[in-house]
């Protein structure tokens, strides 16, 4: 017995135990605010305002989280948002793999519609249809979903054709944020000019810092050199 505990309390203090690790943020993660702090964070999934209505496992704080890397290269895209009278909105960035996995388990438990979130796609089909997936890029570090403010411009007034609900401040892109919808897509010409154009600008400013888009989704952008292009992480998201 008291051998035991000492082999438990040596590996402990080795950090060599199954929790040693799990909540801590790894080296080559930051704080987007450490680097960028003019960025505006609205922080989804660290509340209630998203598809699900709650707050996702391991959204400890409603921080923006990234790799160094992609951190570095949005605050390059930032000054040259500024430089154009924008400035960046992040809705959400690193992603815990315990949040994917519950998103995945949410979509099994339901067949309706929802017409803030995704008004002509069953709950049942999102995964089907591309619109969440078991595996997320966001869950390696290096993704944002983004959007753009006016710095000394009012807000205008949005002419969005599907979900029901805006994003505060931003300017118009068509649809809000996690607007599960055909119309969603980058390219989709259903939208009014204003909003093509905006997208067409949010890409550009973003190839800046060397970010791809996902053309299912207008907001969803990836560093192309990301650091950890073929790991997951599930550490949580604390407040500091």
């Amino acid at each position: 017995m008291w051998t035991s505990r000492l082999l438990l309390v040596t590996t402990l203090m080795l950090g060599l135990g199954p929790s040693a690790s799990a909540d801590a943020m790894p080296d080559g993660f930051v704080y987007l605010k450490d680097y960028v702090p003019d960025i505006r964070q609205d922080i989804r999934y660290a509340g209630r305002q998203n598809f699900m209505r709650k707050r996702l496992p391991g959204y400890g704080a409603k921080e923006c989280v990234l790799t160094e890397a992609a951190a570095k290269a949005l605050a390059k895209v930032q000054n040259a948002a500024v430089q154009s009278g924008y400035s960046l909105v992040v809705f959400d960035c690193y992603r815990p793999q315990t949040a994917v996995d519950a998103m995945v388990a949410w979509v099994g438990s339901g067949q309706e519609t929802d017409r803030e979130y995704y008004p002509s796609v069953p709950r049942s089909q999102l995964i089907r249809q591309g619109y969440i997936g078991a595996k997320s890029s966001h869950a390696r570090g290096s993704t944002v979903d983004v959007s753009l403010e006016f710095l000394d411009v009012a807000e205008p007034r949005k002419q969005q054709t599907v979900c029901a609900r805006g994003d505060l401040g931003t300017a118009d892109f068509g649809t809000p944020f996690d607007c599960f919808d055909p119309a969603s897509r980058t390219d989709a010409k259903v939208v009014g000019k204003q909003a093509q154009q905006m997208r067409k600008k949010l890409v550009e400013l973003m190839r800046l810092g060397n970010f791809r888009n996902y053309a299912g989704e207008w907001w969803h952008f990836t560093l192309r050199d990301e650091p950890f292009p073929n790991r997951s992480f599930s550490f949580a998201i604390e407040k500091r």
